[in-house]
């Protein structure tokens, strides 16, 4: 078998403020080999740090604005109603697809945001994106079957690891991690991948899950013991990747602490920007159908798995009815400048021509923007401390082609230890809320974090400390691969960490000329895919 030339190992949200004194404790062998002799630091992620946003940017080299991956929800056409993202939103090709449209081999699995599975030059298994009602989560599709058939149903780490009584069972995050190295064992052993590129999720949901736990135990916490089952999941992929092969580790945003959330459009009432609706609308008016519609479906959300299956089967025709009609809001549009979306923080102007009930003139649009920034600045907490540490235009983040899909501002608080809700289905008047974990007595108590983690190791690395930035990744990657650097790339190649002597001999390459790479048209979900991944994002805390 022919090892891979680099392997890329993401675990999502981990962070050196949990490496870093566990290694001092003399815990995680393998990460701590891994840094020894590489070259390792903070990751910058993407403001948000947010999971869509921070992989997506990480694997395209571009910016959301070029990509068009924002949220794990985005605003249609009307922009007022919300549909689910999913991989085939994304504008701007992978490394995967750049590397198969160049002739070398991949192997990709469980990076978020790859549903449905792109036609590589090797494997894909998409990510937690993926539905298991719909085709189109592995390449090439007969895998599927095979992969059932050698290693059973796979344990996947899509949502958080609780057990039937709603608790952390950490043996599901041990089982998963052990099915998913032995399946790329195998798939490696097949495919022989140039690039091996595998995520692993348990850091982020143990993070959410129970945080200060970390800083109250430390070593004795339910996070350590995510954190070294991860290393075992490192030690497993570098021993698979071989002496000779270069090992890359990164994470898309790094984890802390949660102070609480802001009901974002409750602030935006408080302060005239956005008006609710009164009551229940009339139900022979389409607004109050699709209350009524969304009234109905939380209510079946509640009955048990086999009487909401009898439901779907017996009235296919009412449920398809349902799920068109289902997207209403309470907010009452023609009285509304400006609304939040989404979990960490996104306000949007309500102008006339741009969205269907829009009231702010275009001329008015700077006006309201500064007004609202102006105020968000004055945001205090509920101990009368500043909560927001920046609100940013998105043209001061963003450019490209699909600037008009992302939120008008987007508001940065204090170390992301604030979450900015915007819940457009039900109406709240409490500016201070919390996040719910569905059906468990566990409580929403991490967040993200801008600075996530890089290293590197192998014949080609110096030994340093690198400050490098989410952008990096993907001309780093290719690099390494011998690749030229594609010029709409937005990071570099992180020379610093990379030795001399390669240096000398192969001087970074960038080519003259974007790659043309065909990109498949939106697939949205439909039937019963919309409600399991809605039902997934929503236990995961990221969609309302």
């Amino acid at each position: 078998m022919t090892p891979p030339a680099l392997t890329v190992i993401g675990l999502d949200a981990a962070t050196f403020d949990v490496i870093d004194p566990l290694l001092e404790a003399g815990e995680l062998p393998a990460i701590g080999r891994l840094l020894a002799n590489g070259a390792f630091g903070p990751l910058r992620s993407t403001t948000h740090p947010l999971t869509p946003l921070a992989w997506t940017t990480m694997t395209t080299g571009v910016n959301a604005g070029v990509h068009g991956v924002w949220d794990f929800t985005e605003r249609d056409e009307s922009g007022h109603h919300l549909r689910l993202v999913n991989g085939s939103f994304r504008r701007a090709p992978a490394l995967w697809e750049l590397l198969s449209a160049r002739g070398r081999t991949v192997g990709i699995a469980n990076v978020p945001f790859t549903w449905p599975a792109s036609e590589v030059n090797g494997f894909l298994l998409s990510g937690l994106d993926a539905s298991a009602r719909s085709d189109g989560a592995v390449f090439p599709s007969e895998l599927a079957g095979e992969l059932a058939r050698r290693f059973g149903r796979l344990d996947l780490d899509h949502a958080f690891p609780l057990d039937g009584s709603g608790r952390v069972d950490l043996d599901i995050v041990r089982r998963a991690a052990e099915a998913r190295c032995a399946a790329l064992a195998w798939l490696v052993e097949r495919f022989q991948p140039e690039l091996l590129f595998a995520v692993f999720m348990s850091a982020d949901h143990i993070h959410h899950l129970a945080w200060p736990e970390w800083e109250e135990r430390g070593a004795e916490s339910r996070v350590a013991d995510v954190y070294r089952i991860l290393d075992g999941v490192v030690a497993v992929l570098c021993e698979l990747a071989g002496e000779d092969a270069n090992v890359m580790l990164v994470s898309d945003h790094g984890g802390g602490s949660l102070a609480g959330v802001v009901n974002l459009n409750a602030w935006l009432a408080r302060e005239g920007f956005l008006t609710y609706a009164d009551g229940m609308a009339d139900i022979r008016t389409e607004e109050g159908r699709r209350r009524l519609v969304h009234r109905l479906y939380k209510l079946q959300r509640a009955l048990p798995d086999a009487i909401r299956s009898r439901f779907r089967r017996r009235l296919p025709r009412l449920r398809d009815w349902a799920l068109r009609r289902r997207e209403y809001s309470v907010i009452d549009w023609p009285h509304t400048r400006a609304f939040s979306y989404g979990t960490f923080g996104n306000v949007v102007v309500n102008v006339r021509g741009r969205e269907e009930f829009g009231v702010v003139e275009p001329d008015d649009y700077e006006r309201l923007r500064s007004e609202i920034v102006e105020r968000l600045h004055e945001l205090r907490g509920p101990e009368g401390d500043r909560i927001v540490a920046a609100v940013h235009r998105r043209e001061d983040l963003f450019a490209g082609a699909c600037l008009e899909l992302l939120p008008d501002l987007v508001v940065e608080f204090e170390n992301y230890a604030w979450l900015g809700k915007g819940a457009l289905t039900y109406r709240t008047d409490d500016l201070w809320d919390e996040i719910a974990v569905d059906g468990s007595p566990e409580s929403y108590v991490g967040s993200h974090r801008h600075d996530g983690v890089f290293a590197l190791n192998g014949p080609a690395t110096r030994h340093g400390r690198v400050h490098a930035r989410i952008e990096d990744v993907a001309p780093t990657v290719l690099y390494l691969l011998g690749e030229p650097v594609p010029p709409e790339f937005e990071g570099r190649v992180l020379t610093e960490a990379i030795s001399e002597e390669l240096l000398d001999r192969r001087p970074p390459e960038y080519a003259d000329e974007a790659d043309s790479v065909a990109l498949a048209g939106r697939t949205t979900y439909t039937g019963e895919a919309v409600d399991e991944v809605e039902a997934r994002l929503r236990s995961l805390g990221y969609v309302e």
